[in-house]
């Protein structure tokens, strides 16, 4: 490998999610425009390009962001903002100037593909700006009550917000928080079943041992347990912690009531 190749994998190792920021310092606007130049460069479906970042400067619609995404001080806080959202309403504008009826709008998939290709240039934008010595932070919270955000924003049809991105100078770091072993997320021509198992449990003695679930606990009354399992005897590493937030019955951890917002911008799911 050569030395750029060694300095993006070191990047890329070196990276954690960053929630403190100097906000006496600014971004420069030419910064912020080729973060998302170099997103658009990512892979995407078809060359459709059905994302969009919307950088938010309003500092009131940013506080009332924050307060949606459980009160994330840093999502007010960084020095840039950027609600990254689907959006198929390009694709409406597109069909209509062709003259064609837009079939595919009523299927899963277009959302699917729209999804996923706005989640590849986001993770493309966090790279570009790590690149660049910034620090940056994911916000999934912008789901808890995206009909909040559409409204905060006025986002058109088919436009829906799938992530925050916070980007800023770092104030503070956290320390690299450890990943599953290699062995639980790549196979060598098909799958295994215990090499996952073997992994998982590996990696929930070192999350134990890490102490980063330290005051996070998610609470026993979120969740219901199954008959004859005592899970307050469980130690809290990576499977107990995991278990509780894909089990809570907390609406802002399930979001249950996605598909119904999605149903009213306009995405289909036949």
């Amino acid at each position: 490998m050569n030395e750029t190749t060694n300095d993006f994998f070191q990047m890329v190792e070196n990276h954690r999610s960053v929630r403190s920021y100097h906000t006496d310092r600014e971004i420069p606007p030419e910064h912020e425009r080729m973060i998302v130049a170099a997103a658009q460069r990512s892979s995407s479906s078809c060359n459709l390009q059905t994302y969009v970042f919307i950088s938010v400067k309003d500092r009131e619609k940013r506080k009332k962001i924050a307060g949606i995404c459980a009160k994330q001080r840093y999502v007010y806080q960084a020095n840039l903002f950027y609600l990254v959202c689907v959006d198929l309403y390009k694709m409406k504008i597109a069909t209509e100037k062709a003259g064609y009826r837009y079939y595919q709008e009523q299927f899963f998939d277009s959302f699917l593909m729209a999804a996923m290709d706005t989640a590849i240039a986001a993770q493309s934008a966090a790279l570009a700006a790590e690149s660049m010595g910034y620090g940056i932070c994911m916000i999934g919270g912008v789901r808890n009550h995206p009909e909040k955000i559409i409204e905060i924003m006025g986002l058109p049809e088919k436009v829906f917000p799938v992530t925050g991105l916070c980007v800023g100078i770092p104030a503070k770091t956290n320390p690299i928080k450890p990943r599953l072993p290699l062995k639980g997320v790549y196979f060598d021509g098909a799958y295994d079943p215990q090499a996952v198992e073997e992994a998982i449990e590996e990696y929930d003695r070192v999350m134990l041992e890490s102490g980063i679930y330290k005051d996070r606990e998610i609470p026993l009354d979120e969740v219901e347990r199954l008959d004859g399992v005592d899970a307050s005897q469980n130690h809290y590493g990576w499977i107990e912690h995991s278990a509780r937030r894909i089990s809570s019955k907390n609406p802002e951890r399930a979001r249950a009531h996605l598909r119904s917002v999605l149903e009213k911008a306009g995405f289909g799911f036949s």
